[in-house]
């Protein structure tokens, strides 16, 4: 155990890569290249009929990219009219607010001015009115008797009807 400096445990030469000759560039194999053959020549009328589906798939693309076009114009048209929609909304959400608000002070400065005590000053000072005294009501009665007269002068007493 006194050689701990020795170097045998850590044999590193194992974990070595092997040096490699190829280049970085991975090799492909193609195929044998056949001889180019020869165009051949177009009739007339071969050369008429791919002319004319060209023309059939230009038009198509063209249809394709319009198409898209609209639709794009079409997404940020309606992207445009929400957007207007919701800043009015806003505003009239803000205007609701501020009407809700106005409304509130409104009613507490209505029942400020008409309250019971507001009422009695300004009877007694501007009006010159004064508050009742009991000597001043009076009650009246019937007489114990209820009496009623038709229209065709007929009485009726406590309740009992004639003709």
């Amino acid at each position: 155990m006194a050689d701990y400096n020795r170097s045998e445990a850590y044999d590193l030469s194992l974990y070595d890569m092997p040096a490699m000759r190829t280049s970085a560039a991975p090799q492909i194999e193609r195929p044998a290249q056949r001889p180019a053959q020869p165009k051949r020549a177009k009739s007339a009328a071969q050369a008429r009929k791919e002319s004319i589906e060209s023309a059939k798939r230009a038009v198509k693309l063209f249809a394709v990219s319009l198409t898209l076009i609209v639709l794009f114009g079409a997404v940020l048209l309606s992207n445009i009219s929400l957007i207007m929609l919701e800043n009015e909304a806003a505003a009239i959400e803000t205007r609701i607010g501020d009407a809700v608000s106005e409304n509130t002070r409104l009613v507490v400065e209505l029942n400020s001015k008409v309250s019971l005590e507001k009422v009695e000053d300004y009877a007694v000072s501007v009006l010159g009115m004064n508050k009742l005294e009991r000597y001043q009501v009076h009650y009246f009665g019937n007489g114990g008797t209820d009496k009623v007269v038709l229209a065709d002068g007929v009485a009726v007493e406590d309740g009992a009807k004639g003709s």
